[in-house]
C-alpha cells in the first residue's frame, strides 16, 4: 500500500514539473505561429529571369589560354623546387633511397 501511494506521489509530483514546460511550449509555439504570419515581403521584389544575367566579354579562350601559362608556370616552378630539395637532401647524406641492394658482409 505505502509502495502505490509513492508512486502515485511521484506521478503527481512528475505533472506538476511538467506544467511549467508545458507553458513554455505552448507559449513558443502560439509566438512562432504568430510571427511566422506577420512577415511580408518587398514591395519592390522583382522576379529574375535569364534576360537579368550578366553577358559574357571577350575572347574566352584567349582569357582561357593566359589563366592556364600561369597554372603551368605555377606547375614548372613546383617540379623544379621539388627536384632541387630532392637531390640536396640526397646529396647532404639526409634520406637514402635505397638504389641497389644492400652490399653482402661476407
Amino acid at each position: 500500500l505505502q509502495t502505490v501511494q509513492y508512486l502515485r506521489f511521484s506521478a503527481l509530483q512528475e505533472t506538476k514539473k511538467m506544467q511549467p514546460v508545458r507553458s513554455v511550449a505552448n507559449l513558443a509555439i502560439r509566438n512562432a505561429a504568430f510571427l511566422s504570419r506577420g512577415y511580408h515581403g518587398p514591395s519592390n521584389f522583382r522576379v529574375y529571369t535569364m534576360n537579368d544575367m550578366p553577358v559574357p566579354e571577350g575572347d574566352f579562350f584567349e582569357e582561357h589560354r593566359r589563366k592556364n601559362r600561369v597554372y603551368n608556370t605555377v606547375l614548372a616552378a613546383g617540379i623544379v623546387i621539388f627536384g632541387i630539395t630532392l637531390t640536396v637532401a640526397k646529396e647532404s647524406g639526409l634520406i637514402y633511397l635505397n638504389y641497389n641492394p644492400p652490399k653482402s658482409l661476407d
